[in-house]
């Protein structure tokens, strides 16, 4: 009977790592992943405008935004097999980053922002945004995103 158990572990191994082999990498294309990223860039870059203005005169803007963009994270981050993109939410949300989450803290720290360093942040965002865009529409139309991740930070 041990002999007969021990012929068959090499099968179910093989079996097991041709299944795994089948698991697809990344999830499928998701219209409304897509639509979440796509209308959040120009919801953000909207408020990054506004950052000259007090913070305390858009703290329920903010809070609202935020909101948003931390649902989005969640469904994204609920869609099986898409960790990268997940993973790229959590970098725009990280109050200790330099994306969204720090650009919130630090305006909420300061009071408000200055020209160029809103200009700074709208781009870094747009390309942050840009890249999260490119990596759901990938999963539709198979393009690089590389020259999107190169041209700005994603941290």
């Amino acid at each position: 009977m041990f002999v007969a158990y021990i012929r068959r572990v090499p099968l179910l191994l093989i079996a097991a790592g041709w299944l795994a082999a089948c698991t697809p990498l990344i999830s499928d294309y998701n219209a409304d992943a897509y639509k979440n990223a796509a209308t959040l860039k120009a919801e953000t870059l909207s408020l990054v405008d506004k950052s000259g203005e007090p913070y305390k005169d858009r703290v329920k803007e903010v809070e609202a935004l935020t909101t948003k963009i931390d649902a989005a994270y969640e469904f994204t981050a609920g869609l099986p097999n898409n960790q990268v993109t997940a993973q790229q939410w959590q970098i725009l949300r990280n109050p200790d980053g330099n994306l969204y989450g720090g650009f919130v803290r630090l305006w909420r720290k300061n009071g408000k922002v200055g020209d160029a360093f809103r200009a700074d942040k709208k781009a870094q965002l747009a390309s942050a945004f840009d890249y999260i865009i490119c990596l759901e529409a990938n999963k539709k139309d198979s393009k690089s995103c590389t020259s999107i991740a190169s041209a700005g930070p994603q941290q």
